[in-house]
């Protein structure tokens, strides 16, 4: 499976998804080549024609901390915060690496560089903005405040705000709808990887609760 060709690229590829086990929740990893199907390009609103998704390596996975130890948060001048939830994660560039996006963290989000770039203000988007974090099931790390108690679905609802700050200035990103998708559906979901200056999707695996398997991904769409 080849490389992206540089981090600049804004027309990436979305190959598939895959999980990996984490003390009774799961991680996202989001495979990414040039071998198969890209995203919309720049400028364009209709995705580009999928082919086979390619198979994805399962990247190293990392583990729950023991209980009572405290993970470093990594610095970064750019958050996402999500009042209604109470989230607030330094967000730092990721670009993929062997075909995977697999956040090196628990305790950040990461902007998937081929895509949009956190910006100053709305007008300065070029793309879809996509930022991916774990998740667990435990509350603690990661993308969980935006699973609901229940385990019934998530916590956002239409209406609700994400804010996105950089030094240049914040953009307030409106919830316009949660989806939930089957681990082996994201990667075709054209919807998810279309190329639309001003939208935010936040990508996780979606915890059913209980220590039970995560069996899909919760994408959050946005608009600015």
């Amino acid at each position: 499976m080849r490389r992206l060709t540089g981090p600049g690229r804004r027309t990436a590829a979305a190959a598939a998804i895959a999980a990996l086990g984490l003390a009774g929740g799961t991680l996202l990893a989001v495979g990414s080549s040039d071998d198969a199907r890209p995203a919309a390009a720049t400028g364009s609103s209709d995705p580009v024609a999928a082919a086979p998704a390619a198979p994805v390596d399962e990247p190293p996975q990392p583990t729950l901390p023991a209980e009572g130890t405290v993970l470093p948060t990594p610095s970064s001048d750019v958050h996402v915060t999500i009042p209604a939830v109470g989230l607030d994660l330094p967000v730092l560039p990721l670009t993929p690496q062997h075909g995977v996006i697999n956040p090196p963290t628990l305790t950040a989000a990461y902007w998937i560089e081929p895509y949009g770039d956190p910006v100053g203000s709305a007008g300065q988007a070029d793309n879809t903005l996509y930022i991916a974090a774990h998740s667990t099931g435990t509350g603690e790390y990661g993308f969980d405040p935006l699973m609901a108690s229940d385990g019934q679905g998530s916590s956002l609802d239409p209406g609700d705000v994400v804010e996105v700050s950089t030094p240049r200035g914040t953009v307030d990103y409106t919830v316009e709808r949660t989806e939930r998708y089957g681990k082996g559906e994201l990667p075709d979901a054209a919807e998810v990887w279309q190329a639309s200056p001003g939208r935010l999707v936040l990508l996780t695996c979606f915890q059913r609760g209980g220590g039970r398997a995560s069996t899909e991904n919760l994408v959050v769409f946005a608009q600015s």
